[in-house]
């Protein structure tokens, strides 16, 4: 049973129209990752995985969790005894994550929610991860989310970030330079982050399509 809570805590966040409305091409979505990582999206899944320390029993939250590939791969990290949930805007994108989630016979929730107003109870989660996510967030709902993430951390939870980040100049990946990906720089958040109540606050690039990745301490 995962603990969630009727109301919104952030009771005058809507889901209006300057909140994102996540990505509603699922099919499209996972082929594009497909040919991104030239056929290796497994490892790069388990490479980010790897940073987010999962180990059996961890319950885990993944924000934006898309079609579900992520939280598939986690599932089998965390077990046995652990949980993973995902949540995400995009009814499109859940309904092909609870599809997956489902042939593969595994028993992950999928939770259509904004990332700014989480339905969990305070402390529940040790690892919440957003891969990928933060740049299709307004600027000013940030601090929002990595508020909401240590919410619903318990004390000592990990807080996993993978987005883009550094001067576009300097990106060898065609998909970092563009649209909102060239706008956004992780590691301007490493600010909020200590402001949200996370601590040994660390980043740098991964290996994979110009993405760097922030993690924290939640206090």
């Amino acid at each position: 049973m995962h603990h969630m809570r009727s109301e919104g805590r952030n009771a005058g966040v809507e889901i209006g129209p300057e909140a994102n409305k996540g990505i509603s091409f699922p099919r499209l979505y996972d082929l594009l990752l497909l040919m991104l990582t030239r056929g290796r999206d497994r490892a790069y899944r388990e490479d980010l995985l790897d940073l987010g320390g999962l180990a059996p029993g961890f319950q885990l939250l993944d924000v934006g969790c898309g079609t579900g590939t992520q939280a598939i791969a986690a599932w089998h990290r965390v077990q046995p005894g652990g949980s993973v949930v995902g949540v995400d805007v995009s009814e499109r994108m859940l309904a092909a994550a609870r599809r997956k989630a489902g042939r593969a016979g595994l028993d992950i929730a999928f939770h259509h929610a904004d990332a700014a107003d989480l339905p969990f109870e305070d402390g529940h989660f040790d690892v919440v991860t957003f891969t990928t996510v933060l740049h299709m967030v307004p600027e000013a709902r940030r601090s929002l989310c990595l508020r909401e993430a240590a919410r619903v951390l318990a004390p000592g939870g990990r807080l996993l970030l993978i987005d883009y980040a550094g001067p576009v100049s300097g990106r060898g990946h065609m998909s970092a330079k563009h649209g909102l990906h060239g706008q956004f720089d992780l590691h301007r958040l490493r600010e909020p982050l200590a402001a949200a109540g996370f601590e040994r606050i660390e980043g740098g690039p991964l290996d994979w399509l110009g993405l760097h990745f922030l993690r924290g301490i939640r206090v």
